[in-house]
């Protein structure tokens, strides 16, 4: 049987997105200490564009969606996958969320959801050089560092290194 949304860990919930969302995953992604470790998002993005963004990037059943994470019942962040070949995933927490496992449970269950529904053959994920809670958190889900890359941020003045992480489906 094919695995749907929700996705349930111990302690999560991953789940569509909603328009509800949209306001908060905003706000997340807008913090200037957030925007820099994702690669599309900055201060100065707005609403209209955060809104348009979750919708064009909804859950259909397919590749290249974003999910809201869930802690007993409180929006605790997001995750994301593209469609590449070898889709990258990507993920934020609110500042409430970070340090506590949470981003591991996500990121676990994710990649299990991921290689449960799509024949993909590896999921690959790419961190910058200044975000070492990132790379633990990918490292405790068995990704692998692969190579550096410089990788532009728009929430960045400059190009910066980028650590690639790659997790082979089993």
């Amino acid at each position: 049987m094919t695995p749907s949304l929700p996705i349930h860990s111990d302690r999560l919930v991953l789940r569509a997105t909603t328009p509800a969302d949209v306001p908060r995953f905003h706000v997340l992604v807008t913090q200037a200490e957030v925007a820099r470790m994702l690669f599309m998002f900055h201060p100065g993005w707005t609403l209209v564009e955060a809104e348009a963004l979750l919708a064009d990037w909804a859950w259909n059943g397919n590749l290249r969606f974003r999910l809201s994470i869930e802690e007993a019942g409180e929006w605790r962040g997001w995750i994301g996958v593209s469609d590449d070949t070898e889709p990258e995933i990507f993920y934020a927490l609110t500042s409430e969320a970070a340090g506590r496992g949470l981003a591991r449970d996500a990121v676990a269950a994710f990649a299990a959801f991921l290689f449960d529904r799509f024949p993909v053959r590896a999921l690959t994920a790419g961190v910058f050089h200044d975000n070492p809670a990132s790379m633990k958190v990918l490292r405790a889900c068995d990704f692998a560092q692969t190579h550096v890359k410089r990788h532009l941020s728009r929430g960045r003045p400059a190009l910066a290194d980028c650590q690639m992480f790659r997790l082979p489906r089993a």
